[in-house]
């Protein structure tokens, strides 16, 4: 089930990869940035405001449900992607696009926290490998298969990505109703230090992850690191961060989620000014592989810890609470998005990372004070 799902993941995040840079090359015929960033928010905000629906939905319908809705959606936004000769249709394609993501985010994390208590950390890890494959490979192969095969080609290929999905989301992943529709006091829940320590955690841990992705591509660039060898160096980073999924489990099996959790915060502050001083491709992989290790001791536990709450307030409200994880990873994305550029103009690459740093230190002590009632 935990593979079925991380492919899952791995196809959200290879169609998010390639769909948005490919726009430039669609029948639309977009050359604006204006545009393009109407098209990055427009799946921000499907994200935020479809994720609670499917949150609650979940409760009813079952995780299988919900996750074969994820699928049908982003072939929607395939389709109509594909299809679109004006930049409304693509506009819509990205909305479809953040509703397919919010339903798969938030359905599979709840299935794995049900059937996975025992292991919840180390399965989640191996869950985010998907995904992390996926926006890796997702910008080489959809540019690969577009300039090999025509414009149509990669949505061809994604078509049958997701008939393949959801062949094995019907065969593997268990069917019935998800958590109880009962009454609970979500506000209550929500609001409690418990829920509120691993939702931080989340959203530092996104952010702090994410100022990689529009500040070191630019930087290899410069630097003359050939494609080729900045895809290896996320490559064999994404290796590592799977292989330390069993690690972190069972770390945290042993020890308090709390302090793995800022033992990760710690050691990103730590790693992240690596990412500028180092200049060689070499020691420039290893510093994002030890990034992600960091990234692995923040997310995983914490994801699992909203989990764990559920589990000591006798509940079961998985759906609803994964919901919350998809928001506030989401926030962390947003947030570094917005900041990362310009704090990168004012201050340089190692100004902005070593902000994030000071940032992760001085929320570490909040990631300590902890109250387990629920």
């Amino acid at each position: 089930m935990v593979a079925v799902i991380a492919f899952s993941f791995f196809i959200d995040y290879f169609l998010y990869g390639w769909l948005l840079p490919l726009a430039v090359h669609s029948p639309a015929g977009l050359q604006k940035e204006e545009q393009m960033a109407w098209l990055y928010g427009a799946y921000a905000l499907s994200v935020l405001l479809v994720t609670p629906v499917f949150g609650y939905l979940g409760g009813g319908t079952g995780g299988r449900s919900i996750v074969l809705v994820g699928v049908m959606l982003a072939a929607c936004a395939a389709a109509v992607f594909a299809l679109g000769t004006n930049f409304e249709a693509l506009l819509f394609a990205r909305l479809f696009q953040g509703a397919a993501s919010a339903a798969l985010w938030t359905a599979g994390l709840a299935l794995i926290a049900a059937h996975y208590v025992e292991k919840r950390v180390e399965m989640i890890g191996y869950a985010f490998t998907g995904s992390t494959a996926g926006s890796l490979l997702g910008p080489v192969a959809g540019g690969l298969l577009a300039s090999f095969g025509g414009y149509a080609l990669p949505f061809s290929i994604t078509g049958l990505l997701l008939a393949v999905d959801a062949i094995l989301i019907i065969l593997v992943i268990p069917g019935g109703l998800g958590n109880s529709r009962k009454k609970f006091d979500i506000r209550g829940l929500l609001l409690n230090r418990s829920m509120i320590i691993p939702a931080l955690a989340i959203s530092l841990a996104a952010f702090a992850a994410g100022i990689i992705e529009p500040l070191l591509p630019v930087r290899l660039a410069r630097d003359g690191v050939t494609p080729r060898t900045a895809g290896l160096i996320f490559t064999v980073s994404t290796v590592v961060y799977g292989l330390s999924a069993p690690i972190v489990g069972r770390i945290s099996s042993r020890v308090s989620i709390n302090k793995v959790m800022i033992s990760g915060a710690i050691a990103m502050a730590g790693t992240l000014p690596l990412l500028a001083v180092f200049r060689q491709a070499g020691l420039i992989c290893l510093a994002v592989a030890l990034v992600y290790i960091s990234f692995a001791f923040m997310l995983n536990p914490a994801s699992a810890e909203l989990g764990n709450v559920v589990d000591r307030a006798g509940l079961s409200c998985y759906s609803a609470i994964y919901a919350l994880y998809n928001i506030v990873y989401s926030v962390g994305m947003l947030g570094v998005a917005a900041l990362a550029p310009a704090a990168a103009s004012r201050v340089g690459s190692l100004g902005a990372l070593l902000c994030v740093s000071a940032l992760l230190l001085l929320s570490a002590p909040l990631l300590l004070n902890r109250n387990t009632s629920v």
